[in-house]
């Protein structure tokens, strides 16, 4: 600073230099703003394909309750996006072009998921543990990224089974059996 600045308030010396102060966005700032906005594009994306899913598993029902079953999409996209934000269930493109170190802690919450699901198994006759998921938590889970069961059984509940069978296929799976435990009917699951 000048010796005749020295004299001048904060406001007088900002005032006077105002005029050669130049701000130049640093190049990686831009950037940043770029994968920002990629990202904001990419949720907006996936959270329309997620809500057009739920609504088309439901089928008729959705119609008979659209406020209440709007509610429930809404909390469990809340969920998603959080786990996305962990980049879990984020495409590999995505991560890629925005990177890792953009996303929250992955292991911290994968374990905490693997705390807070308590799923039933059984020993089938060939000594193979299965998995029960009800359809609904098959639907979340696939949506999120995060199953990755390769054999598995689904409780249909009240479903109609010929939409269940439809709707898994869309995600991969295509041989489908049934099996009884305890009186109760399963479809057995494989890719």
């Amino acid at each position: 600073m000048k010796k005749d600045n020295i004299n001048m308030s904060s406001k007088e010396y900002l005032n006077k230099n105002a005029e050669k102060v130049v701000f130049n966005e640093p190049k990686h700032f831009e950037e940043e703003k770029q994968k920002l906005d990629s990202w904001q594009k990419y949720l907006l994306s996936r959270r329309q394909n997620y809500l057009n899913d739920r609504k088309n598993s439901l089928g008729n029902e959705y119609f008979s309750g659209k406020q209440k079953w709007d509610m429930v999409f809404e909390r469990e996209w809340t969920v998603v996006e959080e786990r996305m934000g962990a980049g879990i269930g984020v495409d590999n493109d995505m991560m890629s072009l925005i990177g890792l170190d953009f996303f929250s802690d992955r292991d911290a919450l994968l374990q905490e998921l693997a705390e807070d699901i308590d799923l039933e198994t059984v020993q089938t006759d060939e000594q193979e543990f299965l998995t029960i998921y009800t359809f609904e938590d098959f639907i979340m889970l696939s949506n999120q990224g995060i199953f990755r069961d390769e054999v598995f059984l689904i409780d249909p509940q009240r479903k109609w089974k010929k939409k269940v069978k439809e709707i898994i296929t869309q995600y991969g799976y295509s041989s489908f059996d049934k099996m009884c435990i305890e009186e109760d009917w399963y479809i057995v699951v494989t890719r």
